[in-house]
C-alpha cells in the first residue's frame, strides 16, 4: 500500500497536507519525563496490551537505529526532540502511515492523522473515533477547569494541535511577509518556514500554519481558525502566481524547464538544491507552465530527499559522501518525462 503523501494523479495544491494531533495522559502515571526505568517499562507493557486490538504495526522505537528515526522524522510520523531520544518509546503506525500513536514521548499519548491536502475535519473525524475508542480502555487525566491535562501547559484544554502544510513560492519572498507573519501570531496561529536550520535557512518555500492556543477554545474553533487562515494564505499565493504567470509567463518556464532538466539528469544533487528546483517544478505544475506524462507527487519526493529516506530507498548505509549522489538517483528515476 502507498504512503499517504505518496499518492499521486491529485493537483499539486497550494495546502498540501493536513494533520491533527492529540496530547493525552492517562489518570495514574506520572508524566513521561518523571518515570524511572522500572515505571517506564510497565507504562508501555501496560499500554501494548490495552491497545493490542488496534489494527496497527507496532514499532520500539528504543531498538531503532538512528538513521530509521530520521526517516520517520523526515515524514513527520515523529518530530526531532523525539527521534533524538534514546529511551524506550513504543509507536503503533498504520499501514499508510497516515495515524500514529506515540507512547511515552513528552505525553503519554500523542495520537495524530495526517491527509493529503485540504484535510483538517477528515483527519479530526478519524482521531476523534480512534481517542474514544482508546478512552474507553483508560481514563485520561483531565480537570474541569482545565481540561485534559498535559506535559506542558501550553496543550492543556483541547491537547490538540491542527497544522497544515502550504507551499508558498511567491508571496514567502514578499518584503510585508514577515509582518504577515507576526499579524497571524496575534491570532493565536503560527506560521513557520518548514525544515528550518539551526542557522535559519530554509529551502523548497514550505511552512507549517497551527493553532498555538488549545487551552479555551472548542476543537472545532480550532480547526475553523487554522482552516480558514490557510485559505486566506492559499488565495494570495494563488493569486500572485496566476498574476506571475499571466505577465511573465517566458520568464517563469524558463525557470520550471531548467529546474526539470537539472532534476532530471544531474548525477549528484544537494538537498538544498533538490528542494529548490522540486519546488519551482511543483508550483509549475500547479500553474499549467509544465506537465508530465505520468503522474508524480512532487511533496513525496521533498520527503524522500533527506538522508534517513534515502537511506531507506537504497536498502543499505551510505557513506556522508555518496548522499549527493543516492539523492540524484533517486529523483531521476522518480520523475516522469515531460509532456509534449
Amino acid at each position: 500500500m502507498a504512503r499517504w503523501f505518496e499518492e499521486k494523479g491529485k493537483p499539486q495544491g497550494i495546502v498540501v497536507s493536513s494533520r491533527v494531533r492529540l496530547a493525552r495522559n492517562i489518570d495514574g502515571y506520572v508524566f513521561p519525563g518523571r518515570m524511572d526505568e522500572e515505571t517506564r517499562a510497565g507504562f508501555l507493557e501496560e499500554t501494548r496490551r490495552g491497545l493490542k486490538d488496534l489494527d496497527y504495526r507496532y514499532v520500539d522505537l528504543g531498538r531503532m537505529s538512528g538513521i530509521e528515526k530520521q526517516a520517520l522524522r523526515e515524514r513527520r510520523v515523529i518530530n526531532s526532540a523525539i527521534a533524538g531520544r534514546q529511551e524506550p518509546m513504543g509507536l503503533y503506525l498504520s499501514e499508510d502511515e497516515s495515524v500514529s500513536i506515540l507512547l511515552g514521548g513528552d505525553d503519554h499519548l500523542r495520537i495524530q492523522c495526517m491527509q493529503a491536502g485540504a484535510g483538517l475535519h477528515r483527519s479530526w473525524e478519524i482521531l476523534d473515533h480512534l481517542d474514544d475508542r482508546i478512552n474507553e480502555t483508560y481514563e485520561y487525566a483531565f480537570s474541569q477547569k482545565y481540561g485534559y491535562l498535559t506535559s506542558f501547559p501550553t496543550n492543556m484544554g483541547t491537547g490538540m494541535r491542527a497544522s497544515v502544510i502550504l507551499h508558498l513560492p511567491l508571496i514567502s519572498r514578499e518584503r510585508g511577509f514577515k509582518h504577515l507573519t507576526e499579524e497571524i501570531a496575534r491570532m493565536g496561529v503560527s506560521l513557520k518556514a518548514l525544515g528550518a536550520t539551526s542557522t535559519g535557512e530554509h529551502y523548497g518555500c514550505l511552512y507549517s500554519l497551527s493553532n498555538q492556543k488549545t487551552l479555551g477554545l472548542s476543537e472545532e474553533e480550532i480547526l475553523e481558525n487554522v482552516e480558514r487562515l490557510s485559505m486566506q494564505l492559499a488565495a494570495q499565493e494563488r493569486k500572485a502566481e496566476n498574476e506571475l504567470v499571466r505577465t511573465r509567463r517566458t520568464e517563469v518556464e524558463d525557470e520550471v524547464f531548467k529546474s526539470y532538466g537539472v532534476l532530471r539528469y544531474a548525477r549528484r544533487l544537494s538537498y538544498k538544491e533538490s528542494m529548490m528546483y522540486l519546488s519551482s517544478i511543483r508550483m509549475g505544475m500547479a500553474n499549467g507552465v509544465i506537465s508530465m506524462k505520468n503522474p508524480v507527487n512532487i511533496f513525496s519526493l521533498m520527503l524522500g530527499s533527506g538522508h534517513g529516506s534515502l537511506t531507506e530507498y537504497a536498502g543499505r548505509p551510505i557513506p556522508d559522501d555518496q548522499y549527493k549522489v543516492v539523492r540524484a538517483e533517486y529523483i531521476r528515476s522518480s520523475l516522469p518525462d515531460v509532456k509534449e
